[in-house]
């Protein structure tokens, strides 16, 4: 099968927490699946396709979380959704750069 994606996917693990407009709770997740433009979140917690989300990513290679202003889901199902991104600062964009690049990089390990 050929990848027609305008961003690679690279698979992760990492803690999210996250929230929907109009609901103050906050919920958490791991993130399986990252693009410079979404992500795709395993969840407890049901999130309904079209709903607007604010996601902070737990980055620890990074040393703080990445905070996604604003994104849509696009997509929900059996406790996964997806999401794109839609309002990222300037500087969580260039700190999502630095974790695609580190998630992507080959480890490089001691003889």
């Amino acid at each position: 099968m050929i990848e027609c994606r305008e961003y690679p996917r690279v698979p992760v693990d990492l803690q999210v927490y996250f929230s929907t407009t109009g609901n103050t709770s906050i919920r958490e997740g791991t993130m399986f699946d990252l693009s410079a433009r979404g992500c795709a979140v395993a969840s407890m917690s049901s999130v309904q396709t079209g709903s607007a989300v604010r996601i902070l990513i737990r980055a620890t290679d990074l040393g703080s979380p990445i905070t996604i202003e604003s994104a849509a889901v696009r997509w929900s199902e059996h406790g996964e959704f997806g999401v794109e991104f839609l309002g990222v600062s300037e500087i969580d964009q260039n700190r999502l750069s630095r974790l695609l690049k580190i998630t992507t990089s080959p480890q490089i390990r001691p003889s």
